[in-house]
């Protein structure tokens, strides 16, 4: 099916580079040698082109991994779930099959040796966020010098992206130590008052680091069942996750600032619950149970129950999308918010 001399020349690549990534949009076929010099095959079709990448891709896969149905149907299954072993990350950046970078990506056995041809590889590609986000979860990427390039990518890419998980997850990775300027994260945080997506990743990366540029301070509390709360990043913290509340209008949104609030706020004796009326009589027992009476106090051991549970079957059973959220949960929202109040209250 394909032409003599395109088979030529793959074998030619094949046989020359570490690398090879196929531009089914363009195309053309890039590999990259060990000197980390490109050298591009431009296609010449006779036929429909998406059948000749498929023919050109079974090419590469039997003589590189020696397999001719294509693509191993095991390494599809086991691609996401990091079981690639470490003696078939190079073979697989040589097949110009994006899920097999992906596999790569994100394998427990991925190493510096192949990180920078994971990412060439990567280039240029529709998986190409995708694969930056898989790669920045690993400690050692963020310290190499690729990991400034994806966080560089990301970062350029953010704006493109409307899945808001992705958008979380995205912010969360830059906010790394070293991958991006603090210029990008003011930039990142003043557009999150905005889209607060982009503020869950803050609170969920940076707690203890949250920018102050409102002049936030302290509360001149002394007292041990507040101490999580009094402190300046504990005030810019809570002050943070009631902005989000209350322009709350996505439920990942909701579930995931949930969850941060609950765990900040986390009690030995408090018990994450799934209904509002029973957190509330939880924090009154529990204040009882101290021989405390103090409302900061019962609004702290409130937030220290909550969780995604509170939201996640009303949001489910009604479908709910937008200010609908915010207005059938309001029974749910507005203890919470008025408990945040009191909080960031001084008195």
């Amino acid at each position: 099916m394909l032409t003599p001399e395109d088979t030529l020349r793959l074998n030619v690549l094949i046989s020359t580079c570490v690398a090879i990534r196929v531009d089914v949009y363009k195309l053309v076929v890039v590999g990259l040698t060990a000197d980390k010099k490109e050298q591009t095959i431009t296609l010449n079709p006779d036929i429909d082109s998406g059948k000749y990448i498929q023919a050109v891709q079974k090419l590469l896969v039997s003589q590189v991994l020696g397999s001719m149905g294509g693509y191993p149907s095991y390494l599809k299954r086991w691609s996401r779930m990091g079981q690639v072993s470490s003696n078939n990350l190079g073979s697989l950046l040589k097949i110009g099959n994006i899920e097999a970078v992906v596999a790569v990506a994100n394998s427990k056995n991925l190493n510096e040796e192949v990180l920078d041809l994971v990412w060439w590889c990567a280039t240029n590609t529709d998986q190409q966020a995708e694969i930056g986000r898989f790669l920045l979860t690993r400690d050692f990427v963020v310290k190499h010098a690729v990991g400034k390039q994806i966080a560089d990518y990301l970062l350029e890419f953010l704006p493109f992206t409307d899945d808001t998980t992705q958008l979380i997850d995205t912010t969360n990775l830059l906010l790394q130590d070293g991958l991006i300027s603090e210029e990008s994260k003011d930039r990142l945080w003043k557009q999150g008052q905005r889209k607060t997506a982009f503020l869950v990743g803050f609170i969920e990366r940076m707690k203890d680091n949250l920018p102050n540029n409102d002049g936030t301070i302290a509360l001149d509390k002394d007292i041990k069942e507040l101490e999580c709360v009094s402190t300046e990043q504990g005030q810019i913290m809570l002050k943070t996750i009631a902005h989000i509340l209350k322009k709350i209008n996505q439920e990942h949104v909701l579930y995931r600032t949930l969850e941060v609030l609950g765990a900040c706020l986390s009690h030995p004796m408090i018990q994450p619950l799934d209904q509002i009326e029973d957190l509330q009589n939880q924090a009154q027992s529990v204040l009882e149970k101290l021989g405390l009476d103090d409302d900061k106090i019962k609004a702290r051991l409130l937030l220290a129950g909550v969780n995604e549970r509170l939201a996640v079957s009303t949001i489910s059973a009604h479908s709910l999308a937008g200010s609908a959220i915010r207005k059938k949960l309001a029974s749910v929202l507005n203890p919470i918010q008025d408990a945040l109040k009191v909080l960031t209250t001084p008195q």
